[in-house]
């Protein structure tokens, strides 16, 4: 077993610590501050999975009565750093702290200072946790190149902070997110069949499509950089509604797309694109909790809407594994990255 597919299988046991050791007392005191309108914006910014990982939590905060963004930590830096302002909470998700494009941000801050700045980060000893006003450790532990206990927790704090912060109970999301970790340790049980399943699915194909959108779109772009760095597969993960416009004319009989139900506001628009897809000559999985009679469904545990990316999550590494095996690989076995980019 990989060292890769043993970080999948300590997925229930890395998320229950994430869950135990969650912050209360700080997001209740970032929370304060918003109420008391210390901010005039949100600025929630990473790079590669800690990106995708920001992904859902800015829907989520979306509902506050200022404005939340989410941007790429080297065009913040570069093109954008003017938006942050003496007034600003600004959120980074670094799974090292201590990536090139992180460390360029916390140098602008000696001209540039944000009034608060928020660190969700594994390592409580590095650059980012010791520059921010407020860490908020992962707990992921050691793992090997490919993010994987790393973006799970980096999901579980931010979600938790997000949905705090928002104003629902802590301790009934720490109970759902308890019964995900059951229900993940449950699905691994079934590895094997899930591989055969997934496989049998996909069928044969050229091309990959990822789609999603809202919560799921973080997913999405997770999914094709795990295939881009375990097992050299270029897919693509892109925005469902984006694919109409212009991609649908890549459909065929060897594209294979990769639909993530998401969820129930946009599910019936999602539903209607998979079917084009498959009417046009394409292979279609469509990914949810429930069976599509019309679709080819891999099906997932049922959870509360705000957890399904850990599922989503857990399908990406699966289809990770299915490619290595179709390549006669060792999933996880990189030959040009390495676990911290320092280099621009």
């Amino acid at each position: 077993m990989s060292a890769f597919i043993k970080d999948i299988f300590s997925l229930p046991e890395t998320l229950r610590r994430a869950i135990d050791t969650y912050p209360i007392d700080s997001i209740l005191a970032i929370k304060d501050m918003i109420l008391e309108e210390k901010f005039d914006r949100i600025i929630l910014s990473g790079m590669g999975a800690s990106m995708y990982a920001v992904m859902p939590v800015s829907i989520h905060l979306s509902g506050l009565r200022i404005p939340v963004y989410s941007i790429n930590a080297a065009e913040l830096y570069y093109y954008t750093n003017s938006q942050i302002g003496n007034r600003t909470l600004l959120w980074l998700n670094s799974q090292s702290g201590k990536s090139i494009e992180i460390i360029n941000l916390i140098e602008s801050f000696k001209l540039n200072p944000p009034k608060t700045v928020i660190a969700s980060v594994n390592d409580g000893n590095s650059p980012l946790a010791k520059a921010a006003n407020y860490s908020l450790l992962i707990n992921a532990g050691h793992e090997s190149i490919v993010s994987v206990k790393t973006y799970c927790n980096m999901l579980a704090i931010n979600l938790m902070a997000a949905l705090q912060i928002n104003g629902m109970d802590i301790k009934q999301l720490q109970q759902q997110l308890n019964m995900v970790a059951d229900q993940l340790q449950q699905f691994l049980e079934g590895w094997e069949s899930k591989i055969s399943l997934l496989d049998g699915l996909l069928g044969d194909f050229r091309t990959l499509f990822i789609l999603g959108r809202g919560t799921s779109m973080g997913s999405a772009e997770y999914g094709a950089l795990v295939c881009k760095e375990s097992v050299r597969c270029a897919f693509d993960g892109i925005h469902s509604a984006d694919f109409r416009h212009g991609p649908l004319e890549l459909v065929q009989p060897d594209l294979s797309a990769i639909m993530l139900a998401g969820h129930p506001l946009t599910k019936q628009i999602n539903i209607n694109l998979a079917k084009d897809i498959k009417n046009y000559g394409g292979q279609v999985v469509w990914i949810d909790s429930e069976e599509n009679k019309d679709l080819p469904t891999f099906k997932l545990p049922f959870v509360e809407n705000w957890t399904s990316p850990f599922f989503e999550m857990i399908v990406m590494q699966l289809l990770s594994v299915v490619m290595a095996r179709r390549k006669g690989i060792e999933p996880g076995d990189s030959r040009q990255i390495n676990k911290i980019t320092t280099k621009e």
